[in-house]
């Protein structure tokens, strides 16, 4: 197991420790109470429990706050899981899938996307969709659809199957059916694309 895994955990039982010598010295030196090995191996009750029940406040912290830290990891780990296991499933989908930001920028781009439209993925992420596979021609309406959509909430495009011409890598016009739909994360807007190639 890394070290980490029992980072805090260890910083816990370090503290307490050190909680020992601490005191002795604090006594010793400070306090002028005798001298340090003295004050190490006290029999007095009333400091080796005050001791005792410091070290045990830090053990504890410690033992809490990996516990949570591994619970996160775990949660962490699940998402992650899942995010791959889904991005296959998006991967092996008949439909082009194409994802894109408020600002119109790709956040996702299946293989069958890259097939209909000539992008790889790593050509496409980052980019604005209407430069990659909007015709000239409809870009203009295309990005006052996107702004008057952020500014009212109201679209006829969204939600249901429209025909519409794509634009390939190479220059030439595809005719797809494309369905849209748009869904808010975390306060951001997102729009979600499957689209399938007319025949």
């Amino acid at each position: 197991m890394p070290l980490k895994r029992y980072a805090l955990l260890s910083l816990g039982v370090l503290l307490g420790a050190l909680i020992w010598p601490l005191d002795a010295i604090m006594h010793a030196f400070v306090f002028h109470r005798g001298g340090f090995m003295e004050n190490l191996f006290t029999s007095d009750a009333d400091q080796l429990w005050m001791r005792g029940l410091i070290s045990c406040v830090f053990f504890a912290f410690g033992w809490v706050a990996q516990r949570h830290l591994d619970i996160q990891q775990q949660l962490r780990d699940r998402l992650e899981k899942k995010r791959l296991r889904l991005q296959e499933i998006i991967d092996s989908a008949y439909d082009a899938y194409v994802a894109m930001d408020e600002d119109g920028r790709v956040i996702g781009w299946n293989r069958s996307a890259e097939r209909l439209f000539g992008w790889t993925l790593p050509e496409a992420m980052g980019r604005k969709v209407a430069d990659l596979i909007v015709p000239e021609n409809s870009r203009e309406a295309h990005r006052k659809g996107l702004a008057r959509y952020r500014e009212t909430g109201i679209s006829h495009a969204l939600y249901k199957p429209v025909r519409m011409n794509a634009l390939h890598k190479r220059g030439h016009q595809v005719p797809v059916q494309i369905v849209i739909t748009p869904i808010k994360l975390e306060g951001k807007l997102e729009f979600f694309a499957f689209i399938r190639e007319e025949a």
